[in-house]
């Protein structure tokens, strides 16, 4: 059966044609529907090719609106003409860092990424970061060392250093300090400088830092809107035609992902949902995708955004989101209240029970002040949904309901965290 298996992925392929054009973080030759964006980061990242410092930028959209493939589409066509014979002996030297903020979270993380990254690293800039050490890891360093490694291989290369911090927000340790020495940096080099673009689903990131920060960070910002059903179809048909075999799908299909994902704005989600119907398609050996595979790939998807969302969440976020699950998997303490709607939670007695399960894992609960950032964060990743209490309870607090089946929440976590069952 496994040999079938091996055999099935080496023969004649029915549905894709190349499957990893179909991955989010692909991004083709044209961008379609993004042209004001990708004129806006390509004058602001310019200056870089004059040897003048860009301004720091940052962008803000909700999930699937462009913002990483639009920064990565423009790097990548200016270091195409970084190479062009007009550029040749210009002695502009332009390098790109790129990190998930969602894995790299905290000051000393994002430092040390950098320093690591091969564009720093190339073997032709002189002190470069990993330079003479016998492993390639700078691991125990110190911030203060970090930051003057860095600042040796910006000045005496002279680099214009456009450091990408995708989802920003994510980065709970240190941010402004991250921010401010990265911004100042500029102050102290006599050649080369660094640049920052941000990247965030959440615009409150900006009211976290502090004014110092504020001031020299947020130079240029630019908000990508949501993608409409007309706009999705074209991606999705961008991408059919180089990723599917032809005639193995058919329009009303690539339609019908377009208007679920319109619903958001999201093509992120259109993509894994085009995906995921071929996979099925594929599995059952058909040779064109239906629409009973779209609906069966739609649960499936779901549930690996939830997975995935919840997966990368810091541990406190996680233990919250656990126990509002425990709770609604209970139906809630106050769940017999007059006028709230079932599944509806209150801030306390979610609190309550996070309390519990802080101390299962021997872990220090936070306070009441960060358990609501924590509620705030959920809220803003589509995991949970809140509403004030409004008349009917005793002062005024907020109802809390979980964006999706709470067993299924609880499983993950428990694989997560290490849980056990209550």
């Amino acid at each position: 059966m496994i040999e079938d298996l091996f055999r099935n992925e080496v023969g004649d392929r029915k549905i894709f044609r190349d499957k990893s054009i179909l991955s989010a973080h692909y991004v083709p030759h044209e961008l379609p529907h993004r042209d004001g964006e990708i004129k806006g980061v390509t004058q602001v990242i310019g200056p870089a090719l004059r040897n003048e410092k860009p301004s720091n930028l940052f962008i803000y959209g909700g999930p699937g609106t462009g913002k990483t493939c639009v920064v990565r589409y423009v790097v990548r066509k200016m270091q195409e003409f970084l190479d062009k014979p007009e550029m040749v002996g210009k002695d502009i030297i332009v390098k790109v860092a790129y990190m998930n903020c969602k894995i790299r979270n905290s000051k000393y993380q994002v430092l040390l990424k950098t320093l690591e990254d091969n564009t720093l690293n190339d073997g032709k800039l002189k002190y470069a970061p990993l330079e003479g050490r016998s492993e390639p890891s700078l691991k125990g360093m110190d911030p203060a060392n970090l930051y003057d490694r860095l600042f040796k291989v910006v000045e005496n290369n002279g680099i214009n250093l456009i450091l990408i911090l995708d989802e920003i927000d994510m980065v709970k340790k240190g941010l402004n300090d991250l921010t401010y020495i990265l911004t100042r940096i500029n102050d102290e080099l006599s050649s080369g400088s660094v640049s920052i673009i941000g990247i965030s689903n959440d615009r409150r990131v900006k009211s976290r830092l502090d004014p110092r920060s504020k001031s020299t960070l947020c130079e240029e910002e630019m908000i990508f809107s949501h993608y409409n059903a007309v706009q999705l179809e074209t991606i999705l048909r961008q991408r059919v035609d180089k990723g599917f075999q032809p005639a193995s799908i058919d329009d009303s299909i690539i339609r019908m992902i377009a208007a679920f994902a319109a619903q958001d704005g999201d093509a992120r989600y259109a993509l894994k949902l085009l995906k995921k119907a071929g996979e099925m398609s594929q599995n059952d050996d058909k040779t064109v995708v239906e629409m009973s595979d779209v609906e069966r790939a739609r649960d499936l998807v779901e549930k690996d955004i939830m997975a995935e969302s919840i997966g990368l969440l810091p541990e406190h976020q996680q233990i919250t989101i656990y126990s509002i699950a425990c709770l609604a998997s209970d139906g809630g303490i106050y769940r017999r209240l007059p006028g709230k709607g079932n599944g509806d939670l209150l801030t306390g007695e979610v609190y309550e029970i996070y309390e519990t399960n802080c101390k299962a894992l021997n872990r220090n609960p936070r306070t009441m002040r960060q358990f609501s950032a924590y509620l705030n964060e959920l809220e803003m990743l589509g995991l949970i949904a809140m509403r004030l209490s409004g008349k009917g309870v005793r002062g005024t607090t907020r109802l809390i309901r979980l964006g999706y089946p709470p067993d299924e929440i609880k499983k993950i976590v428990m694989k997560s965290l290490g849980l056990t069952s209550t």
